[in-house]
């Protein structure tokens, strides 16, 4: 039966950083239990006051919200308040996992000003700094595991898509193969979906955190002058979670559960002339705060939507009213559209606010932000034998999309196809049997698949003379070249950027060098930074396997 839930919605107050330390910045933020206060600073008050004459015109001096929770990080970890990755996981994750084993999509995401603790919230760290989405995926086998010995009818399947929306385009971050952006179709149906998205199948938790650590090695991330690892594109990790129950009378019957977990880290929100950004980093940051703004509209008119209902049931709202409350605006951005089962739609959905302590302009937005969307009401349904009523519409669908192909008119209202041309309706049919080929492709063949995506991964990799290590719990221990061939490796005071450069040196002579057109011949690595166009340059004698380095000129090697 559906059930209506208003969006979960939590606030986490990050500690300051070094920049604001160094300014001397004042904590405006104060938590007291599932209430948030934001102080106006001094400065602001005093120059309302000397305005004004009054304290209260130019602007509140506190503003108070009440949220399901606050989460207090700001502070020592002595502090009682203090909230850890395991208190938001205990109080989100725990409730994710057990909404996803009864047959609902949930969906979780972070928003807030770059630099805000958005991405250490979701993803976090090793060990006791994991965050949400490595947490919950490793419990979510463990509950697996627990369930399967109570009850030994039970089975699951499981797996998982990760994406990312860069500029507006959407990127398969476990295909290292597919550099074109997919395309997000629409179905009556599945809803909004990526086309061509991988679906890996996984069957432990070490198989699902390397296709994470893959994943996030191929995310965009770039320096700005507010977050040095600042991410440039929305994540989606999407994990799928098949419950089936085989039928104790008829073993060739059982019924399904499937479940979607969208696990979403969102780019931050930020100003230009905070993050002093430039060129294509001023590009990036122009989309992400347009998909954002796109994201806060929604969330505006589904948050109108159930305030104009509320007066109607009273009769006390207008026909125009009415109209108004039922448009939202999810294709404005990929971001939204993606999304749009999530807000508003079926799914149990729980959004995080991180703000910062000190960022009174910022931390108001994102306060008011995640206000209005605790007034968002999902109606959430189980999915029960999902799979199956969806094969059989799509073959229903087929067979129409058949028909009026052949007799070339356009299809009846209902149907994928919105016009009769013969171009779209082949292009919808071949979607579709696209579709029904997924859908009834087996475990074993889902499984092979994905082993066979692993390969082809791995000889990409290889044949840039890279290979992955991965010891026997599945986490990647760093990017090697092959041991037999002498290599280049970049340095970095990031440990995670360390080693993920390799230059290899060809038998013979190999000039090393900068990029520049003036030069005689150009080097075979190039580099940047304070090095000459001929810097130096490398004999390797392949029969002997002795490596001599030349420097040209004065250079330094």
């Amino acid at each position: 039966m559906p059930e209506q839930k208003n969006v979960v919605v939590a606030v986490r107050c990050r500690p300051m950083n070094s920049r604001e330390k160094q300014r001397g910045a004042q904590v405006l933020v104060s938590m007291d239990k599932q209430q948030t206060t934001l102080q106006q600073p001094a400065l602001d008050e005093a120059a309302a006051a000397s305005t004004t004459g009054s304290k209260r015109s130019g602007g509140r001096r506190h503003r108070s919200y009440n949220f399901d929770y606050s989460y207090w990080t700001a502070g020592s970890s002595s502090d009682p308040r203090y909230a850890s990755q395991e208190t938001v996981f205990n109080d989100i994750g725990q409730a994710v996992l057990g909404h996803a084993l009864s047959g609902y999509h949930c969906c979780v995401f972070a928003y807030g000003q770059t630099g805000s603790g958005k991405s250490y919230t979701m993803m976090g760290g090793s060990g006791r700094d994991a965050g949400l989405i490595p947490r919950i995926s490793q419990q979510l086998f463990a509950r697996i595991g627990s369930e399967c010995q109570q009850d030994k009818r039970l089975s699951f399947r499981v797996e998982v898509s990760y994406l990312e929306i860069y500029n507006e385009r959407v990127r398969d971050l476990l295909n290292p193969l597919s550099s074109e952006s997919l395309r997000v179709r629409e179905h009556p149906s599945l809803g909004p979906y990526v086309e061509d998205l991988t679906k890996a199948a996984v069957s432990t938790y070490s198989e699902m955190l390397a296709h994470m650590i893959q994943g996030n090695k191929a995310r965009t991330v770039a320096a700005t002058n507010m977050n040095a690892t600042s991410s440039r594109s929305h994540a989606v990790f999407t994990v799928v979670v098949t419950r089936r129950t085989a039928d104790p009378d008829n073993d060739d019957q059982a019924t399904e559960r499937v479940s979607r977990i969208s696990l979403v880290d969102l780019a931050g929100s930020e100003r230009a002339n905070s993050t002093m950004a430039t060129g294509v980093r001023l590009k990036e940051g122009a989309r992400i705060n347009q998909s954002l703004a796109a994201l806060g509209k929604v969330i505006s008119a589904l948050a109108d939507q159930q305030k104009k209902l509320s007066l109607d049931q009273n009769g006390s709202s207008s026909q125009q009213q009415q109209q108004n409350a039922r448009f939202v605006p999810y294709r404005d951005s990929v971001l939204t559209w993606l999304l749009k089962d999530s807000l508003g739609g079926n799914s149990r959905t729980f959004m995080i606010a991180t703000i910062s302590p000190a960022d009174h302009s910022e931390t108001l937005s994102t306060l008011r932000y995640a206000d209005r969307a605790k007034h968002i009401v999902n109606v959430a349904t189980v999915n029960e034998d999902a799979t199956v009523k969806m094969v059989r519409q799509l073959k229903e669908e087929i067979a129409e999309l058949r028909r009026r192909l052949a007799e070339a008119v356009p299809a009846e209202p209902g149907f994928g196809a919105s016009t009769g041309s013969g171009h779209e309706l082949e292009e919808q049919l071949a979607a579709d049997e696209k579709l029904v080929a997924e859908l009834n492709q087996s475990w074993e063949e889902k499984l092979h698949r994905t082993q066979t995506l692993q390969q082809e991964r791995e000889q990409a990799l290889q044949a840039l003379g890279i290979a992955v290590d991965m010891n026997r719990q599945g986490l990647g221990v760093g990017l090697h070249a092959p041991r037999d061939i002498p290599h280049l490796v970049n340095l970095n005071e990031d440990p995670l950027m360390s080693e993920c450069l390799v230059y290899n040196i060809k038998p013979g002579t190999t000039v090393v060098g900068c990029h520049s057109d003036e030069a005689e011949s150009g080097a075979d690595i190039q580099l940047g930074g304070d090095v000459a166009p001929r810097h130096c340059f490398f004999d390797y004698d392949l029969d002997t396997g002795v490596l001599t380095v030349h420097p040209v000129a004065d250079n330094l090697v």
